[in-house]
């Protein structure tokens, strides 16, 4: 009877003992990890951030012991102790500074002191000695070599206790006798049983966590330390583990009215539309989407009676944002945004009382309004304030973070800052749509995030260095910057709270990325419908002379883009251009517009999008290369040529009519390169190509040269004319020989490698000697031979996937080969010897091209991203 009693009370134990009876009422932080080993594979594999957190000295003995812990985690007899149960992970702090971890976890039901003596007896490299408290053994493990401490391990009432603190390894023995334990804390019950069962899961009992934060911010702290309490009671989440980040969600509960949180438990959620105002290189934000009940009063009347104006218009919805302006300080990049119900009228009231208080006080107009012009054909108004108040008057203590002395309206938004150079940049940003509703790491980010909240943080890691001076220690901060590039890994962190069955309900995301993307570091970004499919035009605005960029996306859309980077206008067509566009004076009278052709159509529009004269025509044949596009004369009498699925060779004149005497040749084959046009010995020749042969054709449309052996030309070769006292034009033929073409027909071929068939071919002069240059692309590799076919250099592209190469001219002798690498969304500017121009590779993935925006300006690159955007780099020569 006695035996059977014994086995009923230990089967009675397996299923009473809960590892939560050990854990000292001082833990700050408990992880309930359902699969340690796995928990710690999934955060630490790879992460150099956490990996960092050992150069913390308050940190060095907590991670070493974690490590340690795991470690013996995947010992087979490890299993056989705690077999599935889950293990306990309470955090403490000891004395001043020390963090250190309590692990526990229910045994098995036949797990008894010899199992663990056995287990202890397995791990290499170290023995352990035993002492007694309280009846129950200690095992302390220690280093055979160093005979240095490293763990004490206790089995108690069914459960295994380890730590590398004796001493909190005692008061989880001695917590076992309590009546109370840690889930009688204020709040702990609520949370744990709103929690998912098989999650990983983590606690904070806020009282207790309070005193990690001198951690952080150093024993002097005041503030967080005293603040983090009376936030509420505690709280649970559950972890999820992504293959980019993590995700921790879960209740919050206040058990006290005094408590910060707690009107949150009755907060309506909101939807938080104004995010999508906030620019996309903003280090953080914060969003509450609930009216401030408590506004603060200006001392100033007159900006109380402005404040009136605004507060009935106001819809709840505030941000209060941190931009990322280099070179400006903390206070300097702060904006607030608060959501208007209508901004119109509200503006003209807002004016209207601004401009008579000012008026009183015999102030220019000048010295309080300042007109922002980003262009030629856009203004925005920007108002100085009566005093630095109107921010806390209208958001309360949410508003108290920023000196408002300016401000200014875009769309249903009052957005005010402490300098009007700043609101300038906000007003940019949005004109350029360069916001985190059109950024794409963003919005990766928010799918992780609930849709509606009452209180919304997020920021970029990496761009809050600078926010934590004088708030963390300064030692951390000098290992964070030390640090910035592995912090640039986390892309972003969120947390929101919307209040949720009488409690909070919380959700934290981070976002990992082991491989970095390269922050744009363009002049400008403008926001297409989609990614863009044309190369770039340069197309010069005829009333100011600048230059504006001409784009198509991959959707059909017509975009003209001026120089400051907005949309002038956009709109769509049926087909994709082929080839190139071209700037034309179809009147001869400085008026420019654009022309291109589609696969059935010629298109001439003017610079505001509309439709020339008849335009858009439709071709005889649908087309299958590029319009080439020539002036004989330089007298604006254009001649248009294409070619057709009926293999003939149109030719056009600038109206769309068909040339008259042009005869309409007939090639063998389908031509796809462009027809190309030169002019050697007072001769002019035509010259097209289709799969097989070569045509030298007069301005009629005759074979003007025989030729004395056929080329078959790469398809992804260029036509050039060679310098020299004997010009010839020049090509790679399909199998990667040069081809010199003389114009009596006479062929030479030369090779100067074995290339693969359709070898990407340019002929430029890149090293300015006034000799052309060979270059060619062949898969992943791109050569250069000099004009006696000698090799300069080769380099290995990380993709055979290039659009170009470009030849670039900045001046007579300083010329560049660009290309695009499309897979790595890379662009190169290399020089004669294959070296990349300064500051490259940038971002981009389309066709691009150079030329200067503004006259006597910086050349400027244009190209698209993957994300939509089109970049203006600025080249500095």
């Amino acid at each position: 009877m006695a035996a059977l009693a014994y086995f009923l009370q230990q089967k009675k134990r397996a299923y009473v003992a809960s590892p939560y009876g050990s854990v000292p009422l001082d833990a700050g932080i408990i992880i309930e990890a359902v699969d340690m080993p796995g928990l710690f594979e999934s955060l630490v594999s790879d992460n150099e951030i956490i990996g960092g957190m050992s150069e913390i000295g308050e940190l060095q003995g907590f991670t070493k012991a974690v490590g340690m812990i795991d470690s013996l985690a995947h010992n087979r007899e490890f299993n056989q102790l705690a077999g599935k149960n889950p293990v306990l992970i309470s955090i403490h702090l000891l004395g001043k500074n020390r963090l250190t971890p309590f692990f526990s976890f229910a045994a098995l039901p036949e797990v008894r002191d010899k199992h663990l003596r056995s287990f202890m007896d397995d791990i290499a490299g170290y023995r352990y000695t035993v002492k007694e408290y309280q009846e129950s053994n200690v095992y302390e493990l220690v280093k055979r070599s160093t005979g240095e401490p490293s763990l004490f391990v206790s089995f108690v009432s069914g459960v295994v206790i380890i730590s590398p603190s004796y001493i909190l390894v005692e008061a989880g023995i001695r917590q076992i006798e309590q009546e109370m334990d840690i889930r009688d804390l204020p709040g702990f019950k609520s949370v744990s049983a709103a929690a998912g069962r098989n999650e990983n899961k983590i606690y904070l009992i806020f009282d207790n966590a309070a005193r990690f934060i001198s951690l952080l911010t150093g024993v002097s702290d005041k503030g967080m330390a005293s603040y983090i309490p009376g936030l509420a009671s505690c709280m649970e989440a559950d972890l999820y583990i992504k293959n980019n980040g993590v995700v921790f969600s879960g209740y919050i509960e206040t058990s006290d009215s005094s408590q910060i949180l707690y009107n949150y438990r009755q907060q309506e959620p909101g939807s938080y539309d104004i995010f999508r105002y906030i620019p996309s290189g903003t280090a953080m934000f914060e969003i509450i989407t609930e009216p401030v009940k408590t506004p603060v009063s200006s001392k100033n009347r007159e900006t109380r009676y402005i404040s009136d104006i605004l507060k009935s218009q106001l819809s709840g919805e505030m941000a209060r944002v941190h931009l990322n302006i280099k070179g400006q300080d903390i206070e300097s990049n702060k904006v607030m945004l608060m959501d208007l119900r209508g901004s119109s009228a509200t503006e003209e009231a807002f004016s209207s009382e601004l401009e008579q208080y000012y008026r009183r006080k015999d102030v220019p107009t000048n010295e309080y309004l300042i007109k922002y012009q980003p262009d030629a054909e856009s203004e925005y108004i920007i108002y100085r304030l009566p005093d630095k108040d109107m921010g806390q008057d209208l958001g309360g203590k949410f508003g108290k973070f920023i000196d408002s002395k300016y401000a200014t309206f875009y769309d249903d938004l009052l957005v005010l800052s402490s300098e009007p150079g700043t609101l300038s940049k906000f007003l940019y940003d949005n004109i350029l749509n360069r916001t985190l509703a059109n950024d794409l790491t963003y919005r990766e980010f928010e799918s992780t995030m609930p849709s509606r909240a009452g209180y919304y943080f997020y920021c970029v890691p990496s761009r809050i260095i600078p926010l934590l001076s004088g708030v963390m220690k300064e030692e951390i901060v000098k290992g964070l910057e030390k640090n910035t590039e592995s912090l640039r890994k986390v892309q972003a962190i969120g947390y929101q709270l919307v209040s949720s069955n009488d409690m909070i309900y919380n959700t934290l995301s981070v976002m990992y990325k082991p491989e970095v993307r390269e922050e744009a570091k363009a002049v400008w970004e403008s926001l297409l419908d989609t990614v863009a499919s044309s190369k770039p035009l340069f197309f010069t605005n005829h009333y100011t002379g600048d230059h504006e960029i001409f784009i198509q996306d991959m959707n059909n859309k017509l975009y003209l883009i001026n120089s400051a980077g907005r949309i002038l206008w956009k709109r769509p067509i049926s087909e994709a251009i082929i080839g190139n566009a071209y700037m034309i004076d179809y009147y001869k009278n400085g008026k420019l517009q654009i022309l291109f052709a589609t696969k059935n159509f010629l298109h001439l529009i003017d610079r505001n999008g509309n439709n020339v004269e008849k335009y858009p025509v439709r071709l005889r044949s649908p087309a299958t290369n590029g319009l080439a596009l020539f002036d004989y004369e330089s007298n604006r009498d254009y001649r248009l040529f294409i070619c057709g699925e009926d293999r003939k060779v149109y030719a056009y004149d600038k109206s769309g009519s068909t040339v008259r005497g042009w005869e309409q040749f007939r090639t063998k084959g389908t031509v796809t390169n462009d027809v190309e046009f030169f002019r050697a010995s007072g001769k002019d020749y035509l010259v097209v190509n289709d799969d097989e042969n070569m045509y030298i054709l007069n301005r009629k449309g005759n074979i003007r040269v025989e030729m004395k052996e056929q080329v078959c030309r790469s398809d992804r070769s260029m036509l050039r004319l060679t310098t020299g006292t004997r010009p010839r034009m020049v090509l790679a033929a399909k199998d990667g020989s040069i081809k010199m073409i003389n114009f009596n027909g006479e062929v030479q071929t030369y090779t100067v490698n074995e290339f693969s068939d359709d070898p990407v071919f340019e002929y430029y002069d890149l090293d300015a000697d006034g000799l052309g240059e060979y270059i060619f692309i062949d898969g992943n590799r791109m050569y250069a031979y000099d004009d006696d076919r000698d090799r300069m250099f080769s380099l290995t592209l990380s993709s055979d996937i290039i659009n170009g190469p470009y030849g670039l001219e900045f001046s007579s002798n300083d010329k560049k080969i660009g290309f695009t690498d499309t897979r790595a969304g890379e662009i190169y500017v290399v020089d004669d010897r294959g070296k990349n121009l300064k500051g490259f590779p940038l971002s981009g993935s389309t066709s691009f091209s150079v030329g200067r925006l503004k006259r006597g300006s910086s050349f400027n690159l244009i190209i698209g991203g993957r994300d939509s955007f089109l970049y203006n780099y600025e080249i500095t020569r």
